[in-house]
This record gives C-alpha cells, sequence and structure tokens, in this order.
C-alpha cells in the first residue's frame, strides 16, 4: 500500500528502511527522498515504532 503518495513509497519500502532509524527523517533519507507534503509523516512514524517493537522482541528472544 502506498503511504507517501509524494514520493511513491510503499509500506515495504519504508518497512526496509526504518530498521534502526531514529526519526521519519532518517527513513526518507535511507530511501533517497525528502517529504514534501507532510502527510505521511504520522505513517512513517508508527512505522518506525512497529519496527522498533519487533526488534526489541526479536533482541529479547535471542537472549533468551
Amino acid at each position: 500500500m502506498y503511504i507517501c503518495i509524494c514520493n511513491a513509497l510503499r509500506d515495504r519500502d519504508l518497512a526496509a528502511a526504518s530498521g534502526d532509524a531514529r526519526s521519519v527523517a532518517d527513513v526518507f533519507r535511507r530511501c533517497g527522498r525528502r517529504p514534501q507534503c507532510g502527510k505521511c509523516l504520522t505513517d512513517v512514524a508508527q512505522i518506525i515504532e512497529q519496527s522498533r517493537s519487533l526488534n526489541s522482541g526479536v533482541q529479547k528472544v535471542a537472549a533468551e
């Protein structure tokens, strides 16, 4: 699904770029793009949070 219409970025593109990103700007930089209208910023921030949650869950399982 397209999250950022201005840059034609899909949820899977943004999720792949969110890895250990600290901000929305990091994700856009990794995609080689810049935010345009800003309507997607909240959604990109949620993708980053989801990625953090998944990564912390994986790290907990690996530690056990």
